[in-house]
């Protein structure tokens, strides 16, 4: 009888907190939206027609006036102070460009094709560099040294280091091969240096990511997957205080902790098709990732926990970025751009454009956290005066 009138409480007890929980959680949205529609929209103070749908964005790591926007097939240099017309402008009709990036300095830029295809150019003289005529095949990937004007370029049966410091002088420092996984057709896929640059973390067709000691010139680290696990790995990339490889793998998103070999899968059994906008907090305290399918929504895991710090899946989201110090969430839809406090994911405040698309695809900080560009499907780069929110 007495266990009865127990199990009976502590029924009513859970359905009670079931209960105080929901109307907490529906209370805190509310406020949450009853906030956002009381702020007054910022307006951007700079708007740059690209002309064409916009893919990426980026700033130069030297210069915050100067921004790259990539648009399927062309390339194009803006200075925030001249918004008539792009400074330099370069196109490729050969493959659909995907990604920008600078090297650390600004010197050079690296995108990325659809399928592989590499552009790399110096950004003075805005001339195509063009590599050795014997590496000038497929390449799968690419990845730069953050530290050091290195390039490493990812081909199938081997992967080729290059020195950047001299752009008239671009020769390879080494050229690595691996024996025992290329026997057995485990072709090399990815790669990503770790953040001082002394390493160099090297993904394969099988999942396995093997990790290259640069000063050393050798392997010295092996991070395996079971060998019935059959997950084709797309991408790698260090976490900011590099303890942590993350895992783009055919059908899971896993984090391996480098030290104790060990994987962890944040997600399992998804379609990385439906997989957008990996990224990873400046300050190394979370990843983030948007999905696309029947529902877009974004996911973000603490570290070191390796556990879903929140998760929103109202609305259509298009993209989402972390501001330089890791203290503020931008998130984007077609209408507007939000900033959220990290800590407590408070509105902090509305960012909008001069027409119903006034949000963003593609949106990314400056390095200095001053300023935060969008762009889209309209083809106009929007820039955003953020620096009162980044004020130390």
């Amino acid at each position: 009888m007495n266990i009865k009138k127990i199990s009976l409480w502590v029924i009513i007890l859970v359905i009670i907190g079931g209960i105080l929980g929901f109307s907490t959680w529906n209370q805190w949205n509310a406020n949450q939206k009853t906030t956002i529609e009381r702020m007054r929209p910022i307006r951007p103070i700079a708007e740059l027609n690209h002309g064409r749908r916009i893919v990426d964005i980026a700033f130069t790591p030297t210069n915050q006036d100067i921004i790259a926007s990539v648009s399927d097939y062309d390339i194009k240099l803006w200075n925030r102070n001249n918004t008539d017309s792009p400074t330099n402008t370069l196109s490729d009709d050969e493959e659909m460009l995907v990604s920008v990036e600078f090297l650390h300095n600004g010197k050079f830029l690296l995108c990325k094709g659809l399928h592989g295809k590499m552009i790399l150019c110096d950004t003075y003289s805005w001339e195509r560099i063009t590599l050795p005529e014997e590496e000038e095949k497929v390449q799968w990937d690419a990845a730069i040294s953050p530290s050091v004007e290195n390039l490493a370029t990812v081909h199938s049966q081997y992967l080729v280091l290059w020195n950047m410091q001299d752009i008239n002088k671009i020769n390879v420092t080494t050229k690595i091969t691996e024996i025992h996984h290329t026997k057995y057709h485990n072709s090399m896929q990815c790669a990503d240096f770790s953040p001082n640059g002394k390493r160099l973390a090297i993904g394969f067709e099988n999942g396995d990511i093997r990790i290259w000691d640069i000063e050393q010139e050798q392997f010295i680290k092996t991070l395996s997957v079971s060998h019935d696990s059959h997950q084709h790995l797309d991408d790698i990339v260090f976490t900011p205080d590099g303890h942590w490889i993350l895992a783009l793998e055919e059908s899971n998103l896993a984090l391996w902790n480098i030290k104790q070999n060990q994987r962890h899968i944040l997600l399992k059994d998804t379609r990385l098709g439906f997989l957008r906008d990996v990224k990873l907090s400046p300050d190394g305290r979370y990843i983030g990732i948007r999905t696309f399918g029947n529902s877009s929504e974004y996911i973000i895991w603490s570290l070191p926990e390796a556990q879903i710090y929140h998760q929103e899946n109202e609305g259509f989201i298009t993209d989402f970025a972390f501001s330089p110090d890791g203290k503020i969430l931008a998130i984007s839809n077609p209408g507007e751009v939000t900033l959220l406090s990290i800590e407590d994911l408070s509105p902090i405040s509305i960012l909008k454009g001069g027409d119903l698309l006034g949000g963003a695809h593609e949106i990314a900080f400056s390095q200095d956290g001053s300023m935060l560009a969008g762009g889209g499907n309209g083809g106009v780069v929007r820039l955003w005066d953020v620096s009162k929110y980044n004020e130390k």
